[in-house]
């Protein structure tokens, strides 16, 4: 009996000592990172650890929960070992917990709805942008212009050509800015010209001025235009206080849309939303004027969902990186650091690049 109790003390210890070393990791669903399909879990991230624990020969048990604040939770209260996903690492999280080295290079960006608010809120957005202080000041700028060219035209043309620039000065002037103008718009005036040596000197200037001038403003003016007849009046971060905007709850995204509110002036509209698929749907029922979330999420799911219903604008802003998170102090850190450069030199992370997001970044 004695011997019975020894062994099964034996084996219970083992069993024990296996349990301890099966690591507990903690993910959540978000595509293309992490998510189920075929009642296996799935992604990039998921994929990626799978290596780094064939290579470390680490026994895991994976367990999901609802959002990237729950799994810093969960390695901040020490239930989880390690969290693996889209989980970006940032100077609030690094308080509480580690990260492995970055594996993923990302940011945030904006999706608008290509029918952003029908024909009215287009041309809305299209007049707010074309009248500007630039273009106002660029407007007084080349009427101050065609008042001098006016003047010199006109010196030095009435002592020469009464009949087409009277020697009154209002009516002189009037009949010259309006040469000035017609050169500027349309390239000529019928029958009036120049006929003096000095005028026609000026006219020349002016008409080569004119034809560089007009085709600048053709170029920016058709951009504008371009751009705002598919992306309505946000076309970046700081058209975005004063909109309603929808991003996934307890996301990075989140905390800076919390923090853009903050920071006077218009306040962001936030709504949250347990994923991105959400986000759209809200978006494109009319809920929302935008999402804000990472960049590879929302171009992943803007391809899978809605190509022709949505549209990426301007540039990766708030740049971030992904990173493994890892208890504070974790010993895991430094070996699933040399793995990952290990699989970075063999190419097996553009691989795993390559086979979700369809390029290497």
């Amino acid at each position: 009996m004695r011997h019975f109790i020894l062994i099964a003390f034996f084996l219970a210890s083992l069993i024990g000592e296996a349990s301890a070393q099966q690591l507990r990791v903690v993910t959540r669903d978000i595509e293309p990172f992490s998510f189920e399909r075929d009642g296996r879990r799935v992604g990039f991230a998921v994929e990626l650890w799978d290596n780094v624990a064939r290579e470390l020969k680490l026994d895991y048990s994976l367990t999901s929960v609802g959002s990237a604040k729950d799994m810093v939770a969960a390695l901040e209260g020490k239930s989880a070992d390690v969290a693996v996903g889209a989980l970006s690492i940032t100077a609030e999280r690094e308080k509480v917990i580690d990260f492995s080295q970055p594996f993923y290079e990302s940011g945030l960006q904006i999706v608008v709805s290509k029918k952003a608010g029908g024909l009215a809120d287009s041309i809305g957005a299209m007049l707010r942008n074309l009248f500007t202080w630039q273009l106002a000041g660029g407007f007084a700028a080349a009427i101050l212009v065609m008042f001098i060219i006016s003047h010199l035209v006109w010196l030095y043309e009435h002592p020469v050509n009464e009949e087409m620039w009277p020697r009154s000065y209002l009516a002189g002037i009037g009949e010259s800015f309006w040469w000035t103008l017609s050169i500027f718009l349309v390239g000529g005036a019928d029958n009036k010209g120049p006929v003096g040596l000095g005028g026609r000197i000026v006219a020349t200037i002016w008409m080569l001025a004119s034809v560089i001038a007009v085709s600048l403003l053709t170029a920016s003016l058709s951009a504008v235009l371009t751009v705002n007849s598919l992306t309505g009046d946000i076309n970046g971060p700081n058209d975005l206080p004063g909109k309603e905007v929808a991003t996934i709850g307890g996301s990075m995204s989140e905390t800076w849309l919390q923090k853009l509110s903050t920071n006077g002036g218009a306040k962001v509209k936030l709504s949250v939303f347990p994923d991105i698929p959400a986000c759209l749907a809200a978006l494109k029922g009319g809920k929302v004027q935008a999402v804000v979330f990472d960049a590879p999420i929302l171009k992943y799911y803007v391809n899978k969902l809605g190509p022709d219903d949505f549209v990426l604008v301007g540039s990766l802003f708030e740049r971030n990186n992904y990173g493994f998170g890892l208890q504070q102090d974790s010993p895991l850190r430094e070996k699933i650091n040399q793995v990952l450069l290990n699989l970075n030199e063999n190419g097996v992370t553009d691989d795993l690049k390559k086979k979700w997001f369809g390029e290497v970044n």
